[in-house]
């Protein structure tokens, strides 16, 4: 059992940063954002260009695909939600507008990198280490160790910075933030930059384990809907357990009972969540008052 759950951590960490990234847009912004998936493509596609082709290393890579998702993911707040949000269009407009931005997306990849799958070459050994009867690969350790403690930082940035506490008084309450000072627009500016960077950290991740090709975001940023939706969808902690939750159940399901099933076992337990817990499995009923 607990090669099982070693093996699940690293596709946890994965989903769990791909859930953040739902949680929090959908937190600051009130907007569902079915582009978040391909920001996970469009990481491991930059990242890959960067590292493979341009040959400036791992590290480079990893900022620059940061970067440039980022300025994507401002840019669908730029071109599509601001100027929906200034028609009043109903909230179904701007989500069904954001699948449109990710079809788009997705059809300007295939443009650019072509339809055949890249290979990511591993950034550090993938030799596994041996520990009795366990064993895990340095690859698999990098992947978690990188996403807890960007996930620690950005928890951080939440609690302590001056942008992070106006994103979170956003959050809580949206019109309230407006008449205290607080520039909505700008808050959504940096809900939808941080979480594009948030999908590309774990699109250039998960690049070494997976082929990278054009349509890899739509399975990706699935899971990590569901298990934003799981944890909880716009809590923070919430999706980060939820994601890391559905990792490790999918390894398990995989390894004692199929994996051919692992997909099916996975969006039973949301349908199960959804039916008994609308709101998550880790999110605290808040009691209102009348």
């Amino acid at each position: 059992m607990i090669r099982y759950i070693l093996n699940g951590l690293p596709i946890g960490a994965i989903y769990a940063l791909v859930a953040l990234s739902y949680s929090f847009i959908y937190a600051a912004s009130g907007v569902l954002n079915w582009s978040q998936g391909d920001m996970v493509m469009l990481g491991a596609y930059i990242g890959f260009t960067v590292y493979q082709i341009l040959n400036l290393g791992f590290v480079p890579a990893f900022f620059i695909s940061m970067l440039a998702v980022a300025i994507v993911g401002i840019g669908i707040q730029r071109f599509i939600l601001r100027p929906l949000r200034k028609s009043n269009a109903p909230a179904i407009n701007v989500t069904i507008a954001t699948l449109g931005a990710s079809i788009i997306i997705r059809n300007l990849a295939l443009m650019i990198w072509g339809p055949d799958a890249q290979l990511f070459p591993f950034p550090v050994s993938n030799k596994p280490i041996s520990m009795g009867s366990l064993s895990i690969t340095p690859q698999d350790i990098l992947i978690v160790l990188i996403g807890i403690l960007l996930m620690i930082i950005f928890q951080y940035f939440l609690k302590k910075s001056k942008e992070g506490k106006a994103l979170r008084a956003v959050a809580q309450d949206r019109y309230a933030a407006v008449l205290m000072g607080i520039d909505t627009e700008q808050s959504d500016r940096s809900a939808f930059g941080l979480s594009a960077a948030i999908g590309a950290v774990a699109g250039i991740l998960i690049a070494p384990i997976f082929f990278v090709t054009f349509n890899m975001g739509a399975g990706i940023g699935l899971k990590g809907f569901v298990s934003a939706v799981v944890g909880g969808l716009g809590s923070v902690p919430g999706s980060i357990a939820g994601g890391f939750f559905i990792g490790i159940v999918e390894s398990v399901a995989g390894g004692k009972i199929s994996s051919g099933y692992r997909d099916a076992i996975t969006y039973t337990l949301l349908i199960l969540v959804l039916w008994l817990r609308p709101t998550g499995l880790f999110l605290k009923k808040r009691k209102q008052k009348v």
